[in-house]
């Protein structure tokens, strides 16, 4: 801990937000890069087509495009009793490098911040890699003791995702697990 909150008696410690947590996850997908960049950014808010976590999606009412980006952002429809329904808004936009950066909004009061960056690079004519980069800023004692798990669920879901996309991407329609999901409602 730095000087000066070390120095100070336990119950005048400043509270801090924590730290951040940063997860990392990429998969190759056999796919030119342009059809999943259509697909992730073109059709943002269609995210709830494909991926499983996602029941449905659309376009965020009202929200602004300031980074140039097709869509501005979207309302996710969750599933999650804790928080149902996530705005995520694109903050950072880059169509010739096929990258992305958004950041959530309606999420548990322990989480200060969370923010993805999502790219694709062609790796040759018909094989792309898409990297998801998030970065967590968990809130409070909840937030701290939650870090693992959270760290450990947003790592499963990521990976997930990103195995969606593989499959909605290849084949040209959703994973059996989302579709199984789309049953289940």
């Amino acid at each position: 801990m730095p000087f000066p909150a070390r120095e100070l008696p336990a119950r005048r410690r400043p509270v801090t937000l924590g730290r951040r947590m940063r997860l990392s996850v990429e998969m190759t997908i056999h796919a030119p890069a342009s059809r999943i960049w259509a697909i992730l950014a073109h059709r943002f808010d269609r995210i709830g087509e494909w991926a499983s976590a996602i029941p449905a999606s659309r376009a965020a009412a009202g929200a602004v495009r300031e980074t140039g980006a097709p869509v501005a952002g979207r309302v996710c429809e969750t599933g999650v009793r804790m928080y149902s329904r996530v705005e995520e808004t694109i903050i950072d936009y880059d169509e010739l490098g096929r990258a992305l950066t958004y950041v959530g909004r309606g999420l548990p009061g322990f989480i200060a911040e969370a923010r993805n960056r999502v790219s694709v690079v062609a790796l040759d004519h018909g094989r792309s890699r898409v990297t998801m980069q998030a970065s967590v800023r968990p809130r409070g004692l909840v937030g701290r003791m939650l870090a693992v798990p959270l760290r450990l669920q947003f790592e499963r879901e990521g990976r997930r995702t990103l195995a969606d996309l593989k499959h909605y991407v290849e084949n040209g329609r959703p994973s059996r697990r989302k579709e199984r999901r789309l049953a289940g409602h």
